[in-house]
């Protein structure tokens, strides 16, 4: 029964203490190869982050993948980054810099959600005085999180073509066999991929517009 109580209590330390581990978080996308290509040369600006500060914020008890510390730089250069990336090896366009001579269309975006928390939920601190309860496989934690990204195509005398936009929310529950604070970046990684076949499909729906 001792031994019993105290992995208990080494459990709820250590649930209570996820927020101090130090998680490393990069945005990245893997979609594959485009079905099809955009013949047209585009020139890709940074993204605006546009993001709600609380979604930067450190979850009490927890993690969150876009706070302060888990990412090599910001935001909106991690995530322009990782969509320059797909839309150039995945050949969406015929060709995507950051800088591009005579461009034929420009290519700006907004961040508007990016986000992953993990941590402790409400039955977990309401159930915290019975821990031991948690060993039938209460879904003591949760995960959640959302991507919201917008992009719009240019002329380069500014004309807006077009306008696409990819959503992609989670909210999930898990028990304490799970180590939610390591699938923190993995399962919005899943979202920005999500969020951004969206927009790729979105895209080369409008292919006759790139003309």
């Amino acid at each position: 029964m001792k031994k019993n109580i105290l992995l208990a209590l080494c459990i709820v330390v250590a649930l209570l203490n996820v927020g101090c581990a130090s998680i490393s978080y990069k945005p990245a996308l893997s979609l594959g190869e485009s079905s099809a290509t955009i013949h047209a040369k585009v020139q890709m600006n940074q993204l605006k982050d546009m993001s709600p500060p609380e979604d930067k914020e450190q979850k009490f008890a927890g993690v969150s993948a876009t706070e302060p510390g888990t990412l090599a730089g910001n935001l909106a250069s991690e995530v322009t980054n990782a969509i320059l990336t797909d839309f150039s090896n995945n050949q969406v366009f015929e060709s995507i810099q950051k800088r591009a001579e005579k461009p034929d269309f420009i290519l700006n975006g907004t961040i508007h959600r990016f986000y992953s928390k993990a941590g402790i939920n409400a039955l977990g601190w309401i159930t915290l005085p019975a821990d031991l309860i948690w060993f039938l496989g209460l879904p003591i934690q949760d995960q959640y999180g959302a991507v919201d990204i917008e992009i719009s195509i240019q002329t380069p005398n500014g004309s807006t073509v077009a306008t696409y936009r990819g959503k992609s929310e989670y909210s999930d529950n898990f028990s304490i066999y799970t180590n939610i604070a390591l699938a923190t970046g993995t399962r919005l990684n899943k979202a920005f991929d999500d969020s951004l076949l969206q927009i790729r499909n979105q895209l080369l729906a409008d292919a006759h517009k790139f003309k």
